[in-house]
């Protein structure tokens, strides 16, 4: 199965000017775990709530004037499009990066995180064993 059958798409991104506090705010009412950080279409970075949680415990600046460029992981690991999910996999283990954004050419077109790794690996374990009756919807 190739990356761009199950990425995370469309992605949600901040300018690396926005501050972390209204990324948290987009963070939250988007429900997502991790931001991709650009400027204009270029990718810059990513922030998690890895790095908003440190950010708020251990910056010696005020929280209220950090910007995404003070906090984002860069240069940031992505994998290709047509990258097979054992290659994320890899990429995950080898890096300890859980979230990779997914790129065709320079353009960002989704992400791939450890809950769509999950996704996969579960419903392959439910094609292989055989669907339960109470998966199955009939009309």
């Amino acid at each position: 199965m190739l990356v761009r059958d199950f990425m995370t798409s469309p992605i949600i991104t901040a300018e690396v000017t926005t501050l972390v506090s209204e990324a948290v705010t987009l963070m939250a009412a988007e429900d997502i775990g991790s931001l991709i950080v650009t400027r204009g279409d270029v990718l810059e970075g990513l922030v998690t709530q890895r790095e908003v949680l440190c950010a708020q415990l251990l910056s010696n600046e005020a929280y209220s004037l950090l910007t995404l460029s003070d906090i984002m992981t860069s240069p940031v690991v992505t994998v290709a499009e047509d990258a097979d999910l054992g290659q994320v996999v890899s990429v995950m283990n080898r890096t300890g990066k859980k979230y990779l954004p997914v790129m065709q050419a320079n353009e960002i077109i989704g992400i791939v995180t450890p809950t769509d790794v999950i996704r996969v690996l579960a419903t392959v374990k439910l094609i292989a064993d055989g669907m339960p009756d109470e998966y199955v919807v009939e009309d």
